[in-house]
C-alpha cells in the first residue's frame, strides 16, 4: 500500500474510534459505591411540586467519610422515550451497596 493510503485507512480508523466515543449512551455506565455495614436509614419525605419537563430524582442517604449523609432530591429534564430508575442501596454480604439511577428506554 503506498503512504497516502495508508494515510487515509489511519484516519477513518481514528474518525471512527472518536465517533464511538463521542455517541451519546442512553444508560450510564453502573457506578457501585460500597457503603456501611450497617443498614441505610430510612429516606426523609421531600416536598415534591409536579413540574412539567422534569422528573424527581428523590433524596438519598450517601456514604461519606464512613458514615450515612443525606443528599437532597433533584429535579432532572426529561428525556423522551426514557423512563428515571431511580438509585437504591441493596444488601450485599456483610454491607450496603449504592447503585447509582439511570435511564431506561421505552422498548
Amino acid at each position: 500500500m503506498t503512504n497516502w493510503k495508508l494515510g487515509l485507512l489511519g484516519l477513518a480508523i481514528s474518525s471512527l474510534g472518536l465517533s464511538v466515543l463521542a455517541a451519546p449512551t442512553a444508560q450510564a455506565a453502573v457506578l457501585i459505591i460500597h457503603g456501611g455495614r450497617g443498614e441505610p436509614p430510612p429516606a426523609r419525605e421531600e416536598r415534591v411540586v409536579v413540574r412539567r419537563g422534569y422528573v424527581w430524582d428523590g433524596g438519598h442517604y450517601g456514604w461519606r467519610h464512613h458514615r450515612y449523609v443525606w443528599a437532597r432530591g433533584r429535579y432532572m429534564h426529561e428525556r423522551r422515550g426514557h423512563e428515571w430508575a431511580p438509585g437504591r442501596w441493596e444488601r450485599h454480604e456483610d454491607h450496603y451497596d449504592w447503585h447509582h439511577g439511570e435511564w431506561h428506554s421505552h422498548r
